[in-house]
């Protein structure tokens, strides 16, 4: 369970992670979908009807001071409320009882947005961030996965559609996801069984978190972000034929979130 912060001009939560510090480390570090949703990132809608995700250049998150296995720090561009800012987060991991972390995220640099909307969708992506590595490491700590990532816009999106509208209405595209339940994938939509963990209702980012046990073992997070929403796709999938299974995963999902 993450706990919000105090301060008015920074977005602070933690979380206690079933791991030692070095493995918590190399998961935030390594993990192709934890650090993801605290990069700069926003919807855009373009001048042809689409909307796309916008996640800055690929160098827009720089490592700025790393001590192992206990404090990362990273800057990124973003543009906040219509101006250029420098968002810089810090990982902090200590023990915490007996085999588990303690990791705590701070992102400075909002300002006074940290008490609007844009410290809102962060605080709600990091949320699903810690969530995320949580569920790694419970299950598969220590071990490599190989990232699957697809978006598209909300389907069925009238001129009425609102965040909470566009994110139920997505998961019900997809078929049954009720927490500690088995998933229920509807035909038609690329097929994963395992369990719903959780559902994490926001004003600007949605999320459901699976634990997967296929098309292979891993964890994937089913998102709607904006308040132009659109919808992504992000699973890590454990397994000597992972890489070919996500390519194919990938490829499935973009394609079905690609339709009207």
């Amino acid at each position: 369970m993450t706990d919000p912060a105090t301060a008015a001009d920074a977005v602070e939560l933690a979380v206690a992670v079933a791991a030692f510090a070095e493995q918590a480390w190399d998961a935030v570090v390594g993990l192709p979908d934890v650090r993801v949703w605290l990069e700069p990132a926003g919807v855009e809608s373009r001048a042809d009807n689409t909307i796309a995700v916008v996640t800055g250049r690929e160098d827009a998150v720089r490592v700025v001071d790393r001590e192992p296995p206990h404090r990362l720090v990273t800057e990124a561009d973003a543009v906040v409320a219509g101006r250029g800012v420098v968002l810089t987060t810090t990982w902090l991991l200590e023990p915490h009882e007996p085999g588990t972390t303690a990791v705590r995220v701070t992102t400075t640099g909002l300002g006074a947005a940290a008490a609007q909307d844009p410290g809102t969708a962060l605080r709600e992506r990091s949320a699903t961030a810690l969530s995320t590595l949580a569920v790694h490491l419970r299950h598969f700590a220590g071990r490599t996965g190989v990232g699957v990532h697809a978006w598209g816009p909300s389907r069925g999106r009238t001129a009425d559609s609102g965040h909470e509208r566009a994110h139920a209405r997505f998961l019900a595209q997809v078929g049954i996801l009720v927490p500690r339940q088995p998933l229920t994938i509807f035909r038609g939509v690329p097929q994963l069984t395992g369990t719903c963990l959780e559902r994490r209702a926001g004003h600007h980012h949605s999320a459901a978190l699976l634990l997967l046990d296929g098309p292979a073992p891993g964890v994937a997070t089913l998102a709607t972000t904006g308040t132009d929403p659109v919808h992504e796709v992000r699973a890590v999938l454990y397994w000597d034929r992972a890489p070919e299974i996500a390519e194919r995963l990938s490829a499935q999902w973009s394609s079905w979130l690609a339709q009207p």
